[in-house]
């Protein structure tokens, strides 16, 4: 497999399993969606941090200098931190909204 397609498959298997987890738990529940995405925005540099190390010892491991598993990882964590915010800034509009008609439905009474 080639470089690109390591970072393709690793980013989307690792967006899949976030959205996937974060869209769950809101429809169960159990965590709002502001709160998803606060958690992704901290996982995220995590995720690209242990990839870019095993990116980077596969390069190393072929005799290369590291740049790529380095760009690679960085653009894993951007993506993911930029999903993350943007389930965070949902979360908020959703949020307020809801206090908003919450709001009105009680004055009414």
């Amino acid at each position: 497999m080639s470089g690109d397609g390591l970072l393709w498959s690793v980013l989307l298997s690792s967006l899949i399993v976030l959205n996937v987890s974060a869209i769950l738990l809101y429809k169960k529940g159990k965590m709002p969606l502001w709160g998803s995405g606060l958690l992704i925005v901290i996982l995220g540099p995590i995720i690209a941090l242990i990839t870019g190390s095993v990116f980077l010892k596969i390069d190393h491991s072929m005799g290369g200098d590291g740049f790529g598993a380095a760009y690679a990882a960085a653009f894993i964590g951007f993506v993911i931190v930029g999903n993350g915010i943007l389930y965070l800034i949902i979360g908020l509009v959703l949020g307020i909204k809801n206090f908003i008609k919450r709001r009105q439905v009680n004055q009414s009474r």
